[in-house]
Formats: structure tokens, sequence, C-alpha cells
């Protein structure tokens, strides 16, 4: 009952492991870029407690 698997069929292969292929790397490239905007985002909102200026001195 084995039978010899069609060019056609052999042909198919390859494209589907393509296909897996870009669909990881696009899904991992979403997360890298995701990733480093969510860092920028926060690094931003995040401020480093600044020396606080003469006025700002007096009131303590």
């Amino acid at each position: 009952m084995n039978r010899e698997p069609y060019p056609s069929e052999l042909a198919e292969r390859p494209k589907t492991k393509i296909w897996i292929w870009t669909a990881l790397g696009l899904l991992i490239t979403n997360f890298v870029v995701v990733g480093i905007v969510a860092f920028l985002i926060h690094r931003d909102s995040v401020q480093p407690d600044p020396q606080p200026s003469a006025s700002q001195q007096r009131q303590l």
C-alpha cells in the first residue's frame, strides 16, 4: 500500500517549511520590537530623581 509521493506533494513540503519559518521569524521580530518600544516607554516614564533646586531646598 506504500506508494511513491507525487512530485507535486514533494514540492509542497519546502513551501510549508518556508511558510512556518517565515511566520516564526515575523513573530519573534514583533516581540523584539514590542519589547524595545515598551522599554523605551518605561524608561521615559521613570524619571531619575534630579537634584532639588535651590527654591525647593529652602522649602524643606
